[in-house]
């Protein structure tokens, strides 16, 4: 008697298999939460709110795509993504009079060559990433505030149309950066072999060195785009408040390790999809943007974020443990 052929599972069970579980929650729950909102709470749904909102995500998710591809290889996080912002912010103003576009380049040149040299000092000296960021982290705050002798720089001509213009009414600019961003970001983690690279090294980092994959270069790949990713998430705030400080980016890594988190980016490494964080972004905006419009006290906000993140952790630990 021969046994029957195995179907291949259906893409409504895959989205509930449990390595995708918790990404297909978030998405239902925030298209869920946003359309509830729309109805129930007065102005939420104007093009000002949702505007709102989207720069809200563009900052932190912007930060949080560069932030994951650190994550997915394996190191857990880099905690120098709020200095890099802030010195971003004001290397942004400093070039802001020859133009939005050079100054944009330069603070992202600013944050690929920042990224690059904490990529050097994990990826290759196998420095621990945890103590290295931090470390990093404080060495360009030092930085930032020689160079702007810890003052707040201020542009000449005070927002630009990065910071304040729209595409679309409720549709910012920095919006559409974010979802260049984030496209560019899932074609390089599921369509290329460096993103292949950075799974594997990020599942089973020993097995992936035995196999030659090019496990150093791939780890200092992916502090470069975590700096590009906070460099830009700067220079947008820069553009949108036309001043740069170290004020700047303040709670950045925690709300774009919160977003990643949220979003089912596995925190072990090896796990998720760029996409993912987006939804994980777009998902703390929202519940952020309707605790603001209830007008719930900062610290309500923060606790929820919190709320948010450990039970993202908690799930993503009980998943990985029935994935065994």
């Amino acid at each position: 008697m021969s046994a029957a052929p195995l179907s291949p599972p259906s893409r409504v069970s895959g989205m509930f298999a449990p390595a995708r579980v918790q990404a297909t929650v978030i998405q239902i729950t925030t298209v869920v939460m946003f359309l509830v909102a729309c109805a129930t709470i007065d102005n939420f749904a104007t093009a000002s709110n949702i505007s709102s909102i989207l720069f809200a995500a563009s900052t932190v998710g912007i930060a949080a795509v560069g932030l994951a591809s650190v994550t997915i290889s394996g190191n857990l996080f880099a905690l120098s993504l709020g200095s890099t912002a802030a010195f971003s912010s004001i290397i942004f103003v400093m070039v802001s009079g020859w133009g939005v576009i050079p100054a944009l380049l330069a603070s992202i040149l600013l944050g690929l060559v920042f990224g690059l040299l904490q990529g050097l000092v994990v990826g290759w000296l196998r420095c621990n990433a945890i103590i290295s960021t931090i470390a990093a982290g404080s060495l360009i705050a030092g930085l930032a505030t020689w160079v702007s002798d810890g003052r707040t720089v201020l542009a000449g001509g005070g927002p630009t149309w990065l910071g304040s213009g729209a595409i679309l009414p409720g549709v910012p600019w920095q919006a559409v950066i974010f979802l260049i961003v984030v496209v560019l970001g899932e074609i390089l983690m599921s369509r290329t072999r460096a993103g292949w690279e950075l799974r594997l090294r990020g599942t089973n980092a020993a097995a992936a060195e035995l196999a030659g994959l090019r496990v150093t270069r791939m780890v200092i790949l992916s502090y470069v785009l975590a700096g590009a990713g906070a460099a830009i998430a700067g220079a947008l705030i820069a553009a949108q408040s036309g001043t740069g400080n170290l004020r700047v980016g303040a709670d950045l890594d925690f709300s774009a390790i919160a977003a990643m988190l949220v979003g089912g980016i596995a925190i072990g490494g090896g796990r998720g999809r760029i996409i993912d964080v987006a939804w994980g972004t777009l998902f703390l905006a929202v519940l952020t943007n309707i605790l603001l419009v209830n007008n719930f006290a900062y610290e309500v906000q923060l606790m929820v974020k919190g709320l948010a993140v450990l039970v993202a952790v908690t799930a993503g630990a009980l998943l990985a443990r029935k994935k065994r």
